[in-house]
């Protein structure tokens, strides 16, 4: 049996390489035909758009539709053991369907645990790279406009330094309510400082505060001042909305702001970047399984393959409705991003047990 498991890991794995690699292409494909006209209004380039976005928009694309690639992955490669008849033949000399399960298993463990690795650390990167570009030249009209002027900022500057705004004008490089947290190793809050309104210097590089309080929290000193020039390793085009700014910190980064910042009335939108990066990791055993069971047997192959590019699509809009859930406060988050995963795990069960079991 051991020829057989590496034989439906290697195969299962490169088909999982083919099909995402051209998910990829052909998504890259279609978003360059339709963002063609918005990149010459915003002054961009195709040539600029396939080296600094598309391939890191493209690592974006492949973790958030991995599920669907990984059950589309064991639907090919199961439909096609089917129709030569090898699973009929396996299960004929005496192999369980359980045990015929046991390399698809290994195989989803495989591509979960790379898929967390990247979630954890390398999607951050791309992400940063990914909005960058996006927010200088495929912002739509309507949405650039509010992002240049009206924008909440709430991001970490440094490794214990965060900064908060309740509205930052692009344009005019002018914020309201400006709050600067820093932390110590054990994450205690030991300076803060703030300002009624900040300014940013763009031919100077500086931020100059008005009508500010500057608090050190170890000897209860308060200072207060009409205006203070400061310098921040961050300039006002690298404020994102929050929903992009969790997208840039990396799993490390997402836990130290969640520990630090609990009150933010945004915190949702973290906390849900936060669940989601293993959420969805730990959605490719469920999509292996229901892919291996709704293929596995030739007489509902169509039918099956049917209800489960159904439920693919059903699960990743499901994670996206629940999210709205969240941000508005009316469920918790942990629920609003693990609650696809344990429906559809209830589904894949019943369709392993009375689907693709009942051999």
């Amino acid at each position: 049996m051991k020829i057989l498991d590496r034989y439906i890991i290697r195969n299962l794995f490169l088909t999982f390489i083919f099909i995402t690699v051209s998910m990829q292409f052909l998504s890259v494909v279609i978003d360059v035909s339709q963002r063609m006209s918005r990149l010459e209004d915003n002054h961009g380039s195709i040539k600029d758009a396939l080296i600094f976005y598309y391939p890191f928009w493209a690592i974006w694309l492949s973790n958030t539709f991995s599920p669907i690639s990984i059950f589309l992955s064991v639907i090919f490669f199961t439909s096609r053991l089917e129709k030569n008849l090898e699973i009929t033949a396996i299960i004929s000399n005496g192999i369980s369907f359980n045990r015929l399960s046991f390399p698809y298993l290994i195989s989803a463990l495989i591509i979960g645990i790379i898929s967390l690795i990247i979630n954890y650390y390398f999607l951050p990167i791309a992400n940063k790279k990914k909005n960058e570009f996006y927010y200088q030249y495929l912002l739509s009209p309507r949405y650039k406009e509010k992002y240049e002027n009206n924008q909440s900022v709430s991001i970490q500057i440094s490794k214990n330094g965060y900064i908060f705004m309740k509205k930052f004008f692009k344009k005019k490089n002018l914020g309201k309510y400006f709050v600067y947290q820093k932390f110590d190793d054990n994450n205690k809050l030991i300076f803060v400082l703030k300002s009624k309104y900040i300014f940013w210097d763009k031919k100077n590089k500086i931020y100059i505060l008005f009508d500010y309080i500057e608090t050190t929290l170890k000897n209860n000193n308060n200072f207060r001042g009409d205006y203070k020039i400061i310098k921040l390793p961050i300039a006002p085009k690298e404020f994102l909305p929050e929903e992009y700014a969790a997208e840039n910190m990396n799993i490390s980064e997402l836990r130290k702001f969640l520990s630090v910042e609990k009150k933010n009335k945004n915190i949702n939108i973290y906390l849900n970047e936060y669940y989601q990066r293993t959420s969805l990791p730990f959605s490719t055993f469920i999509f292996t399984i229901l892919g291996l069971s709704l293929s596995s047997k030739r007489k509902k192959n169509d039918i099956g393959i049917f209800i489960g590019i159904m439920l693919s699509i059903f699960y990743i809009f499901f994670i996206e409705f629940s999210k709205m859930f969240s941000i508005k406060n009316l469920i918790p988050s942990f629920l609003s991003i693990w609650i696809p995963n344990i429906i559809l795990g209830i589904i894949t069960l019943f369709f392993y047990l009375f689907w693709g079991n009942n051999k």
